[in-house]
């Protein structure tokens, strides 16, 4: 009887060894196959295949449900394809699995701010940060943030924290002088600009902006060659174009100014500052008839345009069109054009 007995327990254990056995062995094929497909998904974002690399992190996450790196870069691809709320959806499940990863905070933030979710995206860029006090780039669109939302002192202290992390980050230095304009910090903005466009020559919007403070300093000459340098970098930039333009206005080189607004309106035909703006210059050569037509093409553009009504209306004046331009200025001064308020009072009857 012992002996059965001893029999009995010992095939008890020899079966369950082997069923153990072979659960370790199913788990680390498993295991396997889902990193060879991760990898092949890797393989083909980096090509920038993303239709298969997304079908390579579908299936190694169906193999392997809770495999970070997998739902992170699936989440990452699907921020190419601009499924914003898929990729919050993959991040969530990263940050489920690996709640110290501090890049799928900073990447559902990314996320978050494209789904207008930008609350959430402030609080995950902060997350971000506590994670990992030396990310630049979470302070840095933090920053970004902050200044959409005019707290320009909070922006200021988040992109020096990136430029104190990164002595070498030009759009934190161009961000920054951005804000600092917005404060009034024409100096500092100056030298920000300055250093944005030392540290990245092709900055074309760092040229711009460079333009535009020293325009606001009255250095006309030194903003048409920023303005000139950001268009020989980017020919079709119609914004510094038409900002070239109102410096040769400045200067009273209508002529050049039409030019510069001509090119800024063939680039973009729907940019109604640039008609007001060459209606303007029109004026001043007394094309009186051309600066209205200007006018009502920047009017058609953005019926909403109070300083297009007001000038309209100062043209209409001089072609002797009283009622006209009275219909005009009391529509600017209805738009919230003080100047408009003034002519009505002392024009119009």
């Amino acid at each position: 009887m012992k002996r059965l007995k001893l029999t009995f327990f010992a095939v008890i254990v020899f079966s369950g060894f082997c069923f153990s056995q072979d659960t370790v062995k199913v788990a680390v094929l498993d295991e396997q196959q889902a990193e060879k497909l991760y990898n092949e998904g890797i393989t083909f974002f980096e090509k920038k295949n993303l239709s298969d690399a997304l079908k390579k992190f579908d299936a190694a996450i169906a193999v392997k449900p809770n495999f970070a790196k997998a739902l992170y870069n699936r989440g990452s691809v699907k921020m190419e394809l601009k499924d914003f709320s898929g990729a919050v959806t993959d991040f969530n499940k990263t940050i489920e699995n690996d709640p110290t990863n501090e890049k799928a905070f900073f990447s559902r933030a990314q996320a978050r701010y494209e789904t207008k979710d930008t609350s959430g995206a402030l609080t995950d860029y902060t997350t971000a940060i506590q994670k990992n006090s030396a990310y630049s780039q979470a302070y840095y669109y933090r920053g970004g943030l902050y200044f959409e939302s005019g707290k320009y002192k909070e922006a200021i202290d988040d992109y020096s924290q990136a430029i104190n992390i990164n002595s070498e980050y030009a759009y934190a230095y161009n961000d920054r002088g951005s804000a600092k304009r917005m404060m009034d910090d024409n100096t500092g903005a100056l030298a920000d600009y300055n250093k944005a466009t030392q540290l990245n020559p092709k900055l074309a919007f760092a040229y711009n902006n460079l333009g535009s403070e020293k325009k606001k300093m009255k250095d006309y000459d030194g903003a048409i060659v920023a303005y000139s340098t950001a268009i020989s970098l980017k020919p079709e930039y119609y914004i510094a174009l038409n900002n070239r333009g109102t410096v040769k206005f400045e200067k009273e080189d209508y002529k050049g100014a039409i030019t510069d607004y001509d090119d800024a309106i063939r680039i973009n035909p729907k940019y109604a500052f640039a008609y007001n703006n060459r209606g303007n210059a029109k004026y001043k050569q007394k094309d009186f008839k051309g600066a209205v037509a200007d006018y009502d093409k920047a009017i058609e553009l953005n019926p909403s345009y109070g300083f297009a009504y007001l000038n309209r209306g100062i043209a209409k004046e001089m072609l002797r069109d009283s009622k006209g331009a009275c219909t005009d200025w009391k529509k600017s001064a209805e738009l919230g054009v003080t100047n408009a308020s003034n002519y009505v009072k002392q024009q119009c009857n």
